[in-house]
């Protein structure tokens, strides 16, 4: 599944997730935002990987505010928005 999200005045982000019986199996998230440190956006992935499409947003709003990574024209709101946007729309990867 995948979707896409324009943050107003903002960046672009994209999702693109895997579900299997309800849970998760691959997700990527890009986009033209910024995030530091780097590597933060690739933790988010394996921590929302194995979890159940019911849990996902509230992990990935988890994982925002214990790891705190400074994020320039986007906010952890507007990676739940292109996550629940992904998983609601039905459309393959």
């Amino acid at each position: 599944m995948r979707a896409e999200y324009k943050v107003p005045g903002g960046k672009l982000l994209v999702c693109e997730v895997s579900v299997e019986k309800g849970v998760v199996k691959r997700i990527r998230i890009t986009g033209d935002f910024f995030m530091h440190p780097e590597e933060a956006i690739d933790e988010l992935e394996k921590r929302l990987t194995g979890v159940s499409t019911g849990e996902a947003e509230s992990r990935l709003l988890g994982f925002f505010e214990e790891r705190n990574p400074q994020l320039f024209g986007v906010s952890p709101q507007d990676f739940a928005r292109v996550l629940r946007l992904a998983l609601e729309s039905g459309e393959p990867t």
